[in-house]
C-alpha cells in the first residue's frame, strides 16, 4: 500500500507540474513597450525603455539592459511609413526625428527568437539536445507594440497586422476610449485568428503579478478589455504549442504586448 501510495503521490505531482508548465502565459516572463509619453504633442521626439519581466506593476521597474537580444525596434508612422528607433544609452531609446504629424503612430519591437533550455545547473540558450538533467526547453519569441497618439490620434495603421508569429491588434484608436469603455483587439497566431485568454492590467493596479482584467477571445480571434481604470495599459496574450521534435525541445513559447494610455 506504502508503494502504490508513493506511486499515486509521485503522479499527482508530476500531473501538477505539466498544469503548471501549460498554464504560465500569466506569470512567465514576458516582453513589452514603454514610451516615455504615450500622448505627446506634435513635434516632440519621443524616448522608449524595453519592458521585462512577469508584472507590470511599474513602466520603469523592470527593463531590458544594454538591448540585449532584441532584435528589431521600430515606428510606423499614421502613413505606415517606418520611423527608425535607436538607443541613446543601455536603457532607452529615441525616435530619430520628432514626430511631425498628428495621428496613431504604432512602436514595434521583436525579440531575438531562439531555445532557453533549464536544466539542474541552471538557464542554457541551447535546444536540449547535448544536455544532461533538463528540466523544460522552450523555443521562444516575444512581440511587444505600443500605441502612440500625437494630439488627439486618428488613423488606421495601428490596426494592421504586421505578420508576428504571436500578434495583438487593435482594433479602436485608445486616444478615442474612455474610462469603463471596452478596446477590442484581435490575437493573430502565424496570421490566423487564434481563440486564446487575454490578460490586461494598469499601472497602479498592483504590484505583483496580478491582472485587472481577463477575457477571452472568439474564434474570429477578438476579444474586449474594459479600460476600468485611465492611465497605462497593457494587453498579454501567449501561446504553447509542442515542438515537432521532442528531442530537440517540448514546445514552442510565444508572448504578444500591447501598451497603450486611456485619458
Amino acid at each position: 500500500m506504502k508503494i502504490f501510495g508513493k506511486t499515486v503521490g509521485a503522479f499527482i505531482l508530476s500531473l501538477a507540474l505539466i498544469l503548471v508548465l501549460f498554464s504560465m502565459p500569466a506569470s512567465a516572463h514576458f516582453m513589452w513597450v514603454n514610451a516615455g509619453d504615450y500622448t505627446p504633442p506634435i513635434k516632440t521626439p519621443v524616448k522608449f525603455t524595453i519592458g521585462w519581466g512577469h508584472a507590470f506593476a511599474s513602466p520603469v521597474g523592470n527593463v531590458l539592459y544594454k538591448q540585449k537580444g532584441l532584435e528589431k525596434i521600430y515606428m510606423l508612422d499614421p502613413d505606415g511609413n517606418e520611423l527608425k528607433i535607436e538607443p541613446i544609452n543601455e536603457i532607452e531609446f529615441s525616435v530619430k526625428k520628432p514626430l511631425k504629424k498628428e495621428g496613431a503612430y504604432l512602436a514595434v519591437a521583436k525579440r531575438k527568437e531562439g531555445f532557453s533550455t533549464k536544466t539542474t545547473e541552471g538557464h542554457k540558450r541551447q535546444s536540449r539536445k547535448g544536455l544532461k538533467d533538463v528540466i523544460q526547453c522552450n523555443y521562444s519569441g516575444m512581440y511587444a507594440k505600443a500605441v502612440v497618439d500625437v494630439e488627439k490620434g486618428g488613423g488606421k495603421i495601428f490596426s494592421k497586422p504586421l505578420g508576428h508569429t504571436l500578434e495583438i491588434v487593435p482594433l479602436e484608436d485608445p486616444a478615442g476610449l474612455g474610462e469603463g469603455e471596452y478596446m477590442p483587439v484581435k490575437v493573430l497566431y502565424n496570421n490566423k485568428p487564434l481563440k486564446t485568454e487575454l490578460y490586461a492590467t494598469y499601472i497602479g493596479f498592483s504590484t505583483e503579478s496580478a491582472w485587472a482584467y481577463t477575457t477571452k477571445t472568439n474564434k474570429e480571434g477578438i476579444g474586449r478589455i474594459k479600460m476600468l481604470k485611465s492611465g497605462i495599459w497593457l494587453i498579454k496574450a501567449g501561446h504553447k504549442v509542442p515542438y515537432p521534435d521532442p528531442d530537440e525541445c517540448d514546445q514552442y513559447s510565444y508572448s504578444a504586448t500591447l501598451t497603450f494610455e486611456v485619458k
